[in-house]
């Protein structure tokens, strides 16, 4: 069984597997023959399923795939990319932590041939100091069906922090393999069987880079980790790696609706192991995304994997009530997390806004540090801002944080991102 829902800016389609509602990602394009567009809300059609595809200058494109029948596969729909629509509204760049700014700013949707709204900005935190805000530069083009302002503006000029490091305590436990390692480069490797995507930088001697770890949501491909924005491209700019996942293992215990399960996690262990290898990686700064199950899937890592875990950012994620979830690997160390979901309306099966808030407050109890940004906008459809903001608070808080950098309050967030305690 499965429907099509509108809201926010684009449309989700569900599908019940075991009894559970399951969610793709939230947008899809304007395929003549599977969808429809009514200003700037892209809806796809009965028995269609949203997804993200990739455009030959290596931009997200959506459409709309028809699903298949008694197990037969999906019908791909026609990928719309962007053209050259409307400049995005300016964003405010993020200040770095206690160096030179995180550039990029996020532009806002805008209609075809005019200008978005404007974007996120922020502070950013270096030791215990503040930095100034900078300012983005234009947005990138959207996707000229549906006149909406891309992801990202240009560079921003970040604030400088305060001196030095923040300081942390402690140490990640890494985990041993046994298994071969692949050439870690950006394109696709192949770990216990199954493909994975990589966006990989190039390693640097006096930097090091952090790792991100994504799980998409049901339906939809690896390619979502691009959805990460300029926190994608700011990894790879210092050395670092983003691990987007494509199939599950189906080992260990199901994480919420049989699309990924605790096993996978393994698959995780093995590039890490690899990039520490192969690359410079801060082992301190080691983290986890996704969106739908995908987020359901990174709210378990949190658990499953805290020896090593620096925090986690799911969006429409959180944890289900499943036997074994919430037990701490390394009950020691506690990964932050900053969960972001669009509220009351976030709701399939389950409520998202009660799996964000189970994690959250199991999370804070444990004595993590906990950030929750209700947006309203619907299921997965987190804002730009919200991302930035998600992503800002997990730079802050490096495995083995000392202090909590947020003690006094969140500064430069969305006003609907809040502290939990």
């Amino acid at each position: 069984m499965t429907k099509a829902v509108s809201g926010g800016r684009g449309s989700v389609a569900c599908a019940f597997l075991a009894g559970v509602a399951v969610w793709g990602l939230a947008a899809c394009g304007s395929d003549p023959s599977t969808g429809q567009q009514s200003g700037n809300q892209v809806t796809c059609g009965a028995n269609t399923l949203p997804v993200v595809c990739s455009c030959a200058d290596g931009s997200l494109g959506q459409r709309c795939d028809t699903l298949g029948v008694n197990g037969a596969p999906n019908t791909p729909g026609i990928c719309q990319c962007s053209a050259a629509n409307g400049a995005g509204g300016s964003g405010t760049g993020v200040g770095s932590f206690g160096g030179s700014g995180y550039n990029g700013g996020f532009s806002g949707s805008g209609a075809a041939n005019g200008g978005g709204q404007s974007g996120f900005g922020g502070s950013g935190f270096g030791g215990g100091g503040l930095g100034a805000s900078g300012t983005g530069g234009d947005g990138a083009a959207g996707f000229a069906a549906a006149g909406t302002g891309g992801i990202g503006g240009g560079a921003g000029t970040g604030g400088t922090g305060g001196t030095g490091p923040i300081q942390t305590n402690g140490e990640p436990k890494l985990p041993t393999i046994t298994e071969t390692c692949p050439q870690l480069k950006t394109g696709t490797v192949t770990v216990m069987g199954k493909s994975v995507q990589l966006w990989v930088g190039a390693k640097q001697d006096g930097k090091k880079g952090a790792v991100m770890f994504y799980w998409h949501g049901t339906g939809s491909q690896s390619s979502e980790a691009s959805l990460l924005g300029p926190a994608l491209q700011e990894i790879t700019g210092e050395g670092g790696i983003v691990a987007s996942f494509t199939t599950t293992t189906s080992t260990g215990t199901n994480t919420g609706n049989n699309v990924w399960y605790t096993g996978d996690f393994k698959m995780a262990d093995i590039i890490l192991v690899c990039a520490t290898q192969q690359l410079n990686i801060d082992t301190h700064r080691i983290y986890t995304a996704g969106c739908s199950a995908g987020g359901l899937q990174s709210g378990a890592m949190v658990y499953g994997r805290s020896s090593y875990l620096a925090g986690a950012m799911p969006n429409s994620g959180g944890i289900v009530p499943i036997p074994g979830l919430t037990t701490l690997e390394d009950p020691s160390h506690v990964p932050a997390l900053a969960t972001t979901h669009g509220g009351t309306s976030d709701m399939v099966g389950v409520s998202f806004s009660m799996t964000s808030a189970t994690e959250d407050n199991d999370i804070a109890m444990k004595g993590g540090y906990v950030m929750d940004c209700d947006h309203g906008g619907g299921h997965c459809m987190a804002p730009a801002a919200a991302v930035a903001a998600q992503w800002t608070f997990l730079k802050a808080h490096p495995f083995g944080v000392a202090s909590d950098p947020y003690a006094g309050g969140l500064m430069g967030f969305p006003t609907y991102c809040k502290i939990i305690k």
